[in-house]
């Protein structure tokens, strides 16, 4: 699983919920470097965009898509608006939140993806 995000709140939450055989990997503030795209085995990607330009975030959707293609993929937007939600949905998010993220809903989505994406390899 590929987290990106510099929220410490949201991290120390995924922490919490990913178990083994997942490995967690987390980028912080280096969203846009090349080697996020080299991770090997990616099946689920979380894209906190608060640390995201607004103009980079349809470029940076577009290189998850496909570099992960296939990948299941949560938004989670700093802020909610109808232009992220439909930019995160037109490229491929499976799920959509923004903050402030209810801790019990988004843990029951995460499990939920993590469970299927499991019975799926």
């Amino acid at each position: 699983m590929l987290l990106l995000s510099n929220d410490e709140a949201l991290t120390d939450f995924v922490v919490r919920i990913v178990k083994p055989p997942w490995r967690l990997v987390r980028r912080g503030a280096r969203y846009m470097s090349p080697d996020i795209f080299t991770q090997p085995s990616v099946r689920l990607v979380i894209l906190d965009d608060q640390a995201v330009e607004e103009n980079d975030r349809s470029w940076l959707l577009a290189q998850i898509a496909r570099h992960f293609s296939g990948t299941s993929l949560l938004y989670v937007a700093g802020s909610q608006s109808d232009g992220n939600e439909k930019r995160a949905r037109a490229n491929g998010a499976h799920y959509y939140a923004s903050k402030p993220l209810s801790p019990v809903r988004f843990g029951h989505v995460l499990q939920s993806f993590l469970q299927a994406n499991q019975i799926k390899r």
